[in-house]
This record gives structure tokens, sequence and C-alpha cells, in this order.
């Protein structure tokens, strides 16, 4: 593994040498240490059950019921720790194979510190509910009352508990899905693809469809420009004379307008055209090829 790293390192990217495989992994071992502090949260939630066991023997069944509750915690921690460590192997695999990832991977690693604050947040809720417990198990004077208000207060712990997990489940679901969109996007084909949809559904594509009623069906061409996140470039040209360009980015963090004009004119003298490799196809929606 060491080694692995090592050669990652040393290798050139498209900007210079490459950072530290190391810091790019950051972010999923510190996900790792989060996920020890929870894990040691839930021992100590099950050895204060454990503790109540010698309070009186009319709690055991609430205990145990408890306890039952900790094994299932327990188990889907085991199943959210696998995911993760799976998550890891995919992650190597596609870092090895692709050098552009880098700032995408940075970009994850800061949704990864913005959820995990989130996480936090929730932690400390569920340490300040854990608190309230014990001082309501301290005040308690009488057995039977004692009894009582813990089992009411267990069970309102452990529908707390649950949804704060379904809370996690979801910030971790929602980074994997964003994860998974920011990675098609990096594919060329995918992001000229992506830009032709978000052309065809803005209000460019009427001036488009206006000069195509008047002077007949455009030549079409699209392609992708340079850079680290490049806008779909799409061209129209009528009878050789006329053109339009517009410009279509469907990257997830660009701002408004997404789709706007570029340039146009009415003089093809000294301009490059390229060849068409697009036409207006049913619906007048722009679709690749001739």
């Amino acid at each position: 593994m060491e080694q692995e790293r090592q050669e990652a390192s040393e290798k050139p990217g498209p900007d210079g040498p490459r950072r530290d495989v190391g810091e790019e992994i950051l972010g999923v071992e510190d996900l790792k240490l989060r996920l020890g502090i929870k894990n040691n949260h839930i021992r100590e939630l099950y050895d204060r059950l454990a503790e109540a066991e010698l309070v009186a023997d009319e709690s055991r069944v609430v205990r145990e019921t408890a306890e039952r509750r900790m094994q299932d915690l327990s188990r889907q921690r085991d199943q959210l720790g696998q995911r993760i460590q799976d998550f890891e192997d995919e992650e190597r695999r596609r870092r090895r194979n692709r050098d552009d990832q880098d700032r995408q991977a940075a970009r994850a690693a800061r949704e990864i510190e913005r959820r995990d604050a989130e996480i936090s947040r929730l932690e400390q809720l569920l340490a300040a509910r854990e608190h309230e417990l014990e001082s309501l198990e301290r005040e308690a004077g009488d057995a039977r009352q004692r009894i009582e208000g813990l089992q009411r207060d267990l069970e309102e712990r452990e529908t707390e508990t649950a949804d704060l997990r379904a809370t996690i489940d979801g910030l971790r679901g929602e980074l994997e899905e964003e994860y998974e969109r920011q990675r098609r996007l990096a594919e060329p084909a995918n992001r000229l693809r992506a830009g032709m949809v978000l052309f065809n559904e803005s209000q460019q594509i009427r001036a488009v469809h206006s000069l195509s009623r008047d002077l007949g069906q455009p030549e079409v061409h699209v392609a992708l420009e340079e850079g680290e996140e490049p806008p779909a470039i799409l061209t129209f040209t009528w009878q050789g004379i006329t053109w339009q360009t517009y410009a279509a980015n469907p990257g997830i963090a660009v701002q408004e307008p997404r789709v706007y004009l570029v340039s146009a004119g009415e003089d093809l003298s000294g301009v490059d055209r390229p060849s068409p490799n697009a036409h207006l196809g049913p619906g007048g929606r722009v679709v690749l090829g001739l």
C-alpha cells in the first residue's frame, strides 16, 4: 500500500508533480476516525444500560430490549464500515486510472468536512440527551418511579437515536450522489451531452428556432471548450453567412446564466468555420450527428 502511494505521488499530473495521495484520502481517514468516536459512544451507552441492570430487577426487560437495540446498531455500524471500506477501494482504483480527479477529490473532501460538522452537531445533541438520562437516574429517589422514568426516557432516546442515524445516513447518501454527479461530468462525452441538454432546455433555443423559420435549417457544430470545467460551445450557421455561437456550462457550481450568447455575426470572411457534427432534430432540439 505504501509503495502504491509513493508511486502515485511521484507520477506527474497535467500541471506538474502530483500531490501526495495520502493528502487526497485524508477526508476518508477522518471519516473513519469519526466512526471510531461514534463506536465509543455506542459502547458507553451499552455500558450505561448494563449498569442499569443493578438498579432493580424490574428494569431487566427494558435493559434487554436496549441491548438488542444496541446489537442492531452495532450491525448497522459494521455494515456502514464495510460500505466505507468498499468506497475507499473504489476511490483508490479511480485515482490510479484518472489523473484529472485531484480537484474533484478536493471538492469532495470539503463537502465531507461540511457533512462531518453536521454529524458532529448531531452527536453533541445525542450526548446531551444521554447526559439528561444520567441526571434523571441520579435524581430519582424512588426505585419504582426511577424504573418507570428510565423506561419512558429510554423509549424516547431510542426514537431520537433512530432519527439521528437516519439523518446521518441521508447526509452520506447525498454526498455519494453528489460525488457521482461530479464524476460523470468529468467525462468529456458526458459533459458535452449535458451541455446540449442544458441548451435544449434554455430560452436561447427559441432564438435559434426563430432564425431557422426565416433562413432554413442551420449547420450545427458542438464541442467542449478547453479548461478545468469547460462549457459546451454550440455554433449555428445559416446559409453559410449568418452565425451565432452559444456557451452552455452544465457544471453543478456554475452560477447563472449557465447558457449565454458568446458571439454572432453576418460575415464569415476570416472566420474559422468548424465542420458541422450535429443538427436540429425532432422538436427543434440539438442532436449529435448529421
